[in-house]
């Protein structure tokens, strides 16, 4: 069974990433607005428990990340990020 603590850190390094993609291309701030929507469901020690929820929310996650332009410094990394968080929601 996947910890609900590792869905917390990887969820959390995610926003950071995003934060710093951000701080260079104002046009992310409203993917990190949209991710930070579900902060707290994502962090939370009970986030296993909306699994399905948390899930659905992924996956528009993902299509709306193709929306922007991310560095090539941080674009791999937030991808799998985003991959890691929704199959340990998947194995939990």
């Amino acid at each position: 069974m996947v910890s609900s603590e590792k869905i917390k850190n990887d969820y959390l390094k995610l926003l950071q990433l995003i934060e710093k993609e951000a701080a260079n291309e104002t046009t992310i701030q409203a993917y990190l607005n949209y991710l930070n929507n579900y902060k707290d469901r994502f962090i939370n020690e009970d986030n296993i428990k909306h699994g399905q929820e948390l899930r659905e929310f992924l996956k528009g996650a993902n299509r709306f990340s193709d929306e922007f332009s991310f560095s090539n410094q941080n674009i791999s990394q937030i991808r799998t990020l985003i991959n890691s968080i929704y199959e340990s929601l998947n194995n939990s």
